[in-house]
């Protein structure tokens, strides 16, 4: 890749999310991707985009879709947050997937195989992530729209990972030829569950129903308890995921050559 003329496209779906990143940036524009909200900067010569497209599948296409008409990148990274399967990871901990998987109706559908970042920018992101104690580790995204995955389903996966959006961004990538990186960080699962049925609290497109919340908050009381250690932890996460994106995007060569 000529390193003057390389564009990376980078989607969020959350404004947490995307204002963690803004946070390592020291200097930036606002932009638009139609009618999503965008950020431009740059980074090692290269001009980066970034896109906060909303929770779910549906949204994730629409918006990638978006920053694609509007500039055309060498390569796409989707970052954020994620839920753990097994209790390997930790709060923080940050999984570069290799394959994501669609899990629908209880199964898993479909699956694209994701593109490598390269060993420097893999160094570069642990580097970034070591002084608290985070790990960087290899794994396997499954796109959900809030459901959980059977034990069985995941058995011999590297690291299993829960997220709402990679796939949808696959799809648009592979359409268009474009190779994607995933970099999620770890907000909950076994070892800090969340406070709620997360499919119960969504709408079929990935919006929170208020009422639903407010439901298990009275029901039970110690719920509140549990909501500010997830938010903390998805502040957390957030950063490290800024964290190592930032790191590998500030390498001669973020990603493996093809």
């Amino acid at each position: 890749m000529n390193r003057d003329t390389e564009t990376v496209g980078l989607i969020a779906a959350m404004p947490q999310e995307s204002r963690a990143l803004l946070r390592y940036l020291p200097e930036w524009k606002r932009t638009s991707s139609g009618q999503f909200r965008g950020i431009r900067f740059r980074a090692m010569n290269r001009e980066c985009w970034l896109v906060t497209s909303g929770m779910g599948i549906r949204r994730a296409m629409e918006g990638t879709r978006a920053l694609l008409a509007a500039t055309r990148p060498h390569l796409l990274i989707s970052f954020g947050i994620a839920g753990a399967v097994r209790d390997d990871l930790h709060i923080g901990d940050v999984v570069v997937a290799e394959k994501c998987w669609l899990l629908n109706m209880g199964q898993l559908s479909k699956a694209w195989p994701l593109s490598s970042p390269s060993e420097e920018a893999l160094a570069a992101a642990l580097q970034a992530l070591q002084p608290d104690g985070a790990q960087i580790v290899v794994g396997t995204a499954i796109t959900t729209r809030g459901s959980q995955v059977s034990p069985h389903l995941v058995e011999g996966m590297p690291h299993p990972i829960l997220e709402m959006e990679t796939a949808g961004i696959a799809q648009v990538a592979a359409e268009k030829g474009i190779p994607l990186v995933s970099v999620r960080s770890i907000s909950d699962g076994p070892q800090a569950p969340l406070p709620f049925d997360l499919e119960a609290v969504l709408d079929e497109d990935a919006n929170p129903r208020i009422g639903e919340i407010l439901r298990t908050v009275l029901r039970r009381p110690q719920t509140l308890a549990q909501f500010r250690r997830m938010m903390q932890n998805l502040r957390k996460a957030s950063d490290y995921a800024a964290r190592a994106v930032m790191a590998m995007l500030n390498q001669p060569s973020p990603l493996v050559a093809s």
